[in-house]
């Protein structure tokens, strides 16, 4: 359940009924709803009539609470709150239970795939998607350890499964602190662009997030709680770089090579799960002249928060999400800034982004029993609705249609978008809209970027870059602007999985050998997490992992429940190691090639200049499924598909 959070300030606020309406003027009625039928069980709430509203030109759907019903509902919740004890006990639903108030909550019948795959959605349980040893604990083999390589999201979500059944193991984390992305990356306004309802461990409940969109410091504070909390913080060896790790079949053992401290040691592990990250390693600029250019030249995940701003002349390459979010704060401090855009990209708003979470909204979720729980359902199954809008609708586009109704809604809401930040601009309007379809390429948050093109100190550059010169930048109509400071948000090599270690399993070749052969299309795995010939490793955010929408930490500990209960079964089955079987692999691996067909990422505009298709113009980075199809495949590791030994 949810628990209770705390003020960020750690003032206790007067409430009263003024007080209460302001909470319930910005709460999630529907949501509201479920929480307050659950805490009274007074079924005429789940009576009371919906409707449904379209978001984003029809793109995505939202159940809403009618308005003929609000009053009532917000009656009933002042009274309920007004009238609590600090007694009130928390109680889980049973699932007969939960499935009935996830059908109410949109009345509509769930499936059984789609029940599976939301059960865990509102985390009622404790721990939601945790493994267990299929009987008593059984006594684990003297010296046996697990290498976790990185201590973010994943190497975190993983610790704390491994922490929770016993099992010994260690997290190296190269950097001086625990965070992942969050540590590496200190660009100018960084944060994340999901909504921390979404974007958070569902085993921790309730976090006092200040903002709805929390910056960087914030989530790295936040992964050092849990840390702390689930005890995986005395598990880390910082300033730990795994350079290389070699398996022996005579030991069932990897061998390590890191430096640790600045010195080079050698270390054993049964298993090694790599948690390093797909935005680990940066995308470096070839550009001619670079080495001749006397000012800085700023890679963004190399920033230090240091870099002088103020009465400069900054270029910021690249559009993406770090170009897009750095650039309102870099312009209000530049003496000028050149904003260099190769390809146009689709820029979204996004309801809350920037704000803060405000008293009244916090006291309502540590105060109104299950409200947390339901909060974080709503906007989970609000975006579960996108996925539809990368599958291309045949009889549509018969019709004259571009994708289906959806995406072609979603493509005008989004241009008008774009028009109404310009105004009477449609110089920029040309430059600006993409022909590609929304959603075949990352979807970016706008941070005030429109708006900033319009300041007298920014210009946008949509011309080639020639080369640097000593002092600026010369694009291809031989036109030369001066900068000191450069920042490249050019993103990061998405090819290099499981970069800077090098993995040597049974057949002596690396990991990064075998993915670099154009014959096999570049990096692939089995469920993104394993490949044959690789004993005993397991990989958190690998190939063709990443989900099509909802949240990220979901997968995380989903691919965390995984490969404990596969730890579980080497284990339990007094093995040595395991390896995905070859058949299994390449019958997956083909499959999810069929799969990709059907969708959005391979339309011929949508292909080009996009990390998602790699060199040998496959697409490994999405998983091609749904999101209940997806976890119905990962829900329980299947031992059938592994030999063991």
């Amino acid at each position: 359940m949810a628990g209770k959070g705390r003020l960020a300030t750690g003032a206790s606020p007067h409430v009263d009924k003024a007080f209460i309406r302001r909470a319930l003027d910005d709460a999630d009625l529907n949501a509201l709803r479920l929480a307050l039928y659950q805490a009274t069980g007074d079924e005429a709430l789940l009576e009371l009539p919906l409707k449904t509203t379209p978001m984003y030109g029809g793109a995505l759907k939202q159940t809403v609470l009618a308005e003929e019903a609000v009053s009532t509902l917000r009656a009933r919740a002042t009274e309920f709150l007004l009238g609590m004890t600090s007694g009130f006990t928390e109680v889980k639903p049973d699932d007969v239970e939960l499935r009935r108030m996830y059908e109410a909550f949109r009345n509509e019948e769930i499936t059984d795939r789609d029940w599976s795959y939301r059960r865990d959605l509102a985390a009622f349980d404790d721990h939601p998607r945790l493994a267990r040893w299929t009987g008593a604990k059984p006594p684990i083999p003297d010296g046996f350890q697990v290498a976790v390589i990185g201590a973010g999201f994943g190497g975190i979500a993983v610790a704390v499964q491994l922490e929770h059944l016993g099992i010994p193991y260690t997290i190296y984390e190269r950097r001086p602190e625990l965070g992942g992305t969050w540590s590496i990356n200190a660009y100018p306004d960084v944060r994340v662009d999901t909504t921390n309802f979404l974007y958070q461990f569902f085993f921790e409940k309730n976090y006092p997030w200040t903002e709805y969109f929390a910056r960087a410091g914030e989530v790295r504070d936040y992964l050092q709680h849990v840390a702390k909390k689930y005890g995986v913080l005395e598990h880390i060896s910082f300033d730990s770089d795994v350079q290389e790790a070699a398996f022996d079949a005579a030991t069932g053992r990897w061998t390590i090579d890191a430096v640790i401290d600045g010195r080079p040691q050698q270390l054993t592990a049964n298993a090694v799960v790599s948690a390093s990250g797909l935005f680990a390693t940066p995308k470096r600029l070839d550009t001619p002249g670079i080495e001749d250019f006397r000012g800085a030249i700023v890679h963004t995940a190399e920033c230090t928060g240091q870099e002088r701003l103020d009465g400069r002349d900054v270029a910021i390459i690249g559009n993406g999400s770090t170009g897009v979010q750095m650039m309102s704060q870099v312009r209000s401090r530049a003496r000028s800034v050149g904003v260099f855009q190769r390809t146009p990209q689709w820029i979204s708003p996004r309801e809350r982004y920037g704000e803060a979470i405000s008293p009244e909204t916090r006291w309502l979720l540590d105060t109104m029993p299950y409200y947390w729980n339901w909060y974080c359902y709503s906007i989970a199954t609000l975006r579960l609705g996108g996925q539809v809008l990368q599958e291309p609708d045949a009889e549509w586009q018969a019709a004259g249609g571009l994708v289906n109704e959806g995406n072609d809604g979603y493509r005008a809401s989004l241009t008008q978008y774009v028009k109404s930040k310009l105004g009477d601009r449609p110089d920029l309007w040309e430059k600006l809209i993409p022909s590609h379809a929304p959603m075949a390429r990352r979807l970016i948050v706008d941070n005030n970027w429109y708006s900033s093109l319009l300041e007298d100190n920014v210009e946008l550059v949509t011309e080639k870059i020639e080369r640097f010169t000593p002092t600026g930048i010369r694009t291809a109509d031989g036109k030369e602007r001066p900068y000191d400071l450069v920042f490249t948000a050019t993103g990061f090599a998405t090819q290099k999985y499981l970069w800077p270690t090098r993995y040597r399993g049974l057949a002596e070749e690396t990991l990064e050998e075998r993915w670099s052969d154009p014959a096999g299309g570049g990096p692939r795995a089995y469920l993104s997490l394993t490949v044959p010939d690789f004993p005993n490793l397991f990989i958190m955010y690998g190939p063709n992992s990443q989900n099509r929408a909802g949240s990220l930490i979901v997968w995380m500990e989903t691919w965390a429940r995984y490969t404990a209960e596969g730890l579980v079964a080497l284990i339990e089955g007094g093995h040595r190691y395991l390896t995905v079987r070859k058949e299994v692999f390449e019958d997956y691996n083909r499959r999810l090639d069929e799969a990709m067909l059907s969708l959005i990422w391979y339309d011929e505009g949508s292909r080009d200049r996009n990390y998602y298709v790699n060199e040998f113009g496959r697409q490994q980075v999405n998983v091609p499924w749904r999101l209940e199809e997806y976890h119905e495949l990962l829900a329980k590791f299947r031992p059938e598909d592994y030999d063991f030994a």
